[in-house]
């Protein structure tokens, strides 16, 4: 029974079991023998709600009961019936909830669920704008898709949009395409919704959430009582069938005392969907793919967490949560109120994603679970960077230019402002254009490592979701290509457009690809890697990474050790000349490793760099070194 410290009389126990021997058989009928959680209420309303969740290992099960395949084991729940809910709520039970698998696979997915709420209870008359605005932003595109859908108020603060699926899709699978669907949301309506940590104030829009789509992570199920003040019931709720009652629905107006006044009136909402609604499929198991939104419809939008982390981690050295928090709290990157627990959550799901996607994530965690730029490991001691040099007028235009014409009725305008930005950055580029040719192709002067590439080019307001890489591809050997480029404002249906880029030869650019190289000056050498096959960004990041921390970064280190440890060594003697120590390259690297190991540092030269810094060094440009035979000897100090 119910704890006595309950505001409501004792009587709400009764209650309790009233309305679960009516929802019990919904409940049943929905989703009869899947794995659920429970909640209590131990310490009453003042007290903490409590989880219940798998069983005990060492339980000899009196019921049916779920076992569970989990990383971390097999975790063994209650199986999901009627008698069970009402034997647990005997008990104390209040909620029910789970992660809404079929029957047959707790590991597969019967349902998505897309969480929306708002940081104000609903009873506001803004709050219930504001929710009510997320929920539509995501049946917009869900529709777009031809997904059907329900809404289930929560009871609360908030409703989340459950999409059924008749295949069972792999959870994994089913969470990035979910992803994708809360970042188009985003991008088309940012005064709306958010997929930003949660915070507190007027005027915050609706917080989407879809971490919940995954094993053993949970979310309210239909039906189930809310472990609040007069005992809500989370509902699912056809709208349209209530604007045709002309009934209005507040979030968290059904509870236990009227739940069954509204059923009889009502029935049930989700069990009277059509056939067409139980049986429709998951958007990446069909043909035709390019429908479907994925994660990262504009791959350079990070979001602010990952963006802070990559900027933070540009330092090439691993650090954990806590440490990029601290870094990006100190340069204003995040909002204060933001923990180091969801700053790690959400760079696991980042890489996740990106993983899923077929894409390279821009950070991986480390075996002690810190995190580090993916990149080879930078060991050497920092090089203060040179200021960058002002954006030219001309390059801010041509930028200006790629932005606009992307999203514009005029494909021509786009075509050459894109073969522009190609010439802009050292290539002599040819527009051509029409039905039976490339939008232009382009080459790179390089002498005999020259190459050229075909350019095809896609103008949409949107991130494009049908590509046609076949089209990209099918005109570089005509035009005696070695590569071809698809460019556009930005790619959506990663998954299967990543596998076509790879299956015809394709790399696929977006302006905001295209307006960092040109910000940075790129030339056509470095620009070759980001023509294989896949996304540009992925080779961009090892460009600018090499830039930062690679052999240049190196070999200006080893000059600069050489310099100043062989003048010292050099001062240090003060006999006949003839005598005095000799360097050489076998010296340098010995005197370049203690310099290095001296400042903390466990990297050591290799001979190639050696050899490259003392060429920088002996080039009449520089002439901080004069060689004779195999010694050299250092002409003014550092």
């Amino acid at each position: 029974m119910l704890n006595e410290t309950f505001v409501y009389d004792i009587s709400f126990a009764k209650e309790l079991e009233a309305h679960y021997a009516l929802a019990g058989s919904y409940l049943e009928r929905l989703f009869g023998g899947i794995p659920f959680v429970w909640t209590t209420l131990p310490g009453g309303f003042k007290g903490p709600t409590i989880y219940h969740g798998p069983l005990s290992a060492k339980t000899k099960p009196k019921a049916p009961v779920v076992d569970v395949a989990t990383k971390h084991g097999i975790a063994r729940y209650p199986a999901l019936s009627r008698e069970r809910i009402a034997g647990l709520v005997a008990h104390g039970a209040i909620e029910v909830y789970s992660w809404s698998p079929t029957a047959n696979d707790p590991t597969r997915a019967r349902f998505g669920r897309v969480l929306v709420e708002v940081p104000k209870p609903v009873v506001e008359n803004a709050a219930i704008d504001d929710l009510e605005s997320g929920v539509t932003v995501v049946e917009d595109i869900l529709e777009e898709l031809n997904l059907q859908s329900i809404r289930v108020y929560d009871g609360g603060k908030g409703c989340a949009v459950w999409i059924p699926f008749a295949d069972a899709p792999a959870y994994d699978e089913l969470r990035t395409w979910l992803h994708g669907i809360c970042t188009e949301a985003v991008a088309r309506a940012p005064d709306k919704v958010t997929t930003d940590p949660n915070t507190q104030g007027g005027g915050v829009p609706a917080h989407l959430h879809v971490e919940t789509n995954a094993i053993g992570r949970f979310s309210v199920l239909p039906y189930s009582v809310r472990a609040s003040h007069g005992f809500p019931v989370a509902m699912p709720i056809d709208v349209r069938m209530l604007q045709e009652a002309d009934t209005p629905f507040v979030n968290g107006g059904v509870t236990v005392s009227n739940y069954h006044w509204w059923m009889k009136r009502y029935g049930d909402m989700l069990a009277a969907k059509g056939a067409d609604f139980w049986s429709q499929t998951f958007p990446a198991k069909r043909n035709g793919t390019t429908a479907s939104y994925y994660s990262e419809p504009r791959p350079k939008s990070h979001g602010p967490i990952v963006s802070a982390a990559i900027t933070v981690l540009q330092d090439g050295h691993s650090h954990t949560a806590e440490e990029i928090l601290a870094s990006a709290e100190q340069g204003h990157l995040l909002d204060p109120a933001t923990t180091h627990k969801y700053v790690y959550t959400s760079l696991i799901e980042y890489i996740a994603r990106a993983n899923g996607n077929g894409r390279k994530p821009a950070i991986v965690q480390n075996a002690d679970r810190s995190f580090r730029i993916n990149e080879p490991r930078d060991e050497w001691p920092e090089l203060p960077e040179a200021p960058a040099s002002p954006l030219s007028p001309e390059t801010q235009a041509l930028i200006d230019r790629l932005t606009a014409t992307a999203s514009s009725n005029d494909p021509a305008a786009f075509e050459l402002a894109v073969c522009d930005a190609f010439s802009a950055l050292g290539f002599t580029t040819t527009h051509v254009g029409g039905q039976k040719n490339p939008d232009g192709y382009a080459d790179a002067p390089l002498g005999t490592l020259g190459y050229r590439f075909t350019i095809e080019c896609k103008s949409a307001d949107e991130g494009v979701n049908d590509p046609s890489v076949f089209e990209a591809a099918k005109f570089k050997e005509p035009f005696a290509a070695q590569y071809c480029a698809l460019v556009a404002r930005a790619f959506t249906g990663e998954i299967e457009f990543t596998k076509e880029l790879h299956n015809h030869g394709v790399s696929a650019w977006t302006v905001d690809d295209l307006s960092t190289l040109l910000r940075i000056e790129a030339n056509p050498l470095e620009l070759k890697a980001l023509f294989s096959p896949g996304f540009a960004a992925d080779a961009l990041d090892d460009l600018a990474w090499e830039r930062r921390h690679g052999r240049a970064k190196r070999v200006r280190l080893i000059a600069d050790a050489i310099v100043r440890t062989g003048w010292t060594t050099q001062q240090a003697y003060h006999g006949d000349p003839a005598e005095s120590p000799r360097l050489t390259e076998d010296v340098a690297m010995v005197l370049v490793n203690q310099d290095l190991a001296a400042q903390g540092s466990t990297a050591t030269c290799q001979r190639k760099d050696v050899r490259a810094a003392i060429e920088l060094l002996r080039n009449p440009v520089m002439g901080r070194i004069a060689t004779q035979q195999d010694q050299f000897v250092v002409t003014a100090p550092d």
